[in-house]
């Protein structure tokens, strides 16, 4: 009886001692499912006042002024005309910087095609002048001042070199002068 007794005894301490033994190297283990919610940031580029992804064709964004002069009208072009339109872009809406890039072209149904751009200011500085294709750039911080006052020169040239001659400049009568302004805005990656 001493014998059987010895032996439980060992047999329950030989489980206890597992059981420490298991508890001293077990892993911990512990599972926690959440969401991790980021805020987006925001892409909202005004132009003119104008939601941009809103905006399929500038002409409602883009109005062009003319200036009077001695022998013509205010806000109507004839040769030698000379004017500007405004592109105010308004990036307070954005969370990012970016990059914009303004091109012109005559449009292929304009009556004139001795329609010039000639130079655009940035926030009232000075004049930058611009030859046929050059490209206005610029980038937009969003750090920075996030609006930029962009004022584009436009002119019906009226020279020698011109493809219009006097009888095209007056066939162009009663019909609408008209350039494609292409505005294309890129974040600026890391």
């Amino acid at each position: 009886m001493k014998k059987k007794i010895i032996m439980v005894l060992a047999f329950t301490s030989l489980l206890i001692s597992f059981c420490f033994i298991g508890e001293s190297y077990a892993k911990y283990v512990t599972t926690i499912d959440n969401v991790a919610s980021m805020s987006v940031a925001r892409w909202r580029i005004l132009v003119n006042n104008k939601d941009i992804l809103n905006e399929s064709e500038a002409r409602q964004i883009i109005t062009p002024v003319f200036y009077e002069n001695e022998h013509i009208n205010a806000n109507v072009i004839a040769p030698t005309s000379k004017g500007y339109f405004d592109l105010i872009l308004d990036a307070t809406g954005a969370d990012v910087s970016f990059n914009y890039t303004i091109s012109t072209s005559l449009n292929a149904d304009s009556a004139v095609s001795d329609l010039k751009i000639t130079g655009y200011t940035l926030n009232e500085g000075e004049v930058i002048a611009i030859t046929d294709g050059t490209l206005i750039t610029g980038q937009i911080l969003y750090t920075d001042n996030k609006i930029h006052n962009l004022r584009v020169f436009i002119e019906w040239s009226d020279t020698e070199t011109d493809t219009m001659d006097n009888q095209a400049d007056t066939n162009a009568r009663n019909k609408l002068a008209k350039l494609d302004v292409n505005l294309h805005f890129v974040q600026i990656a890391n």
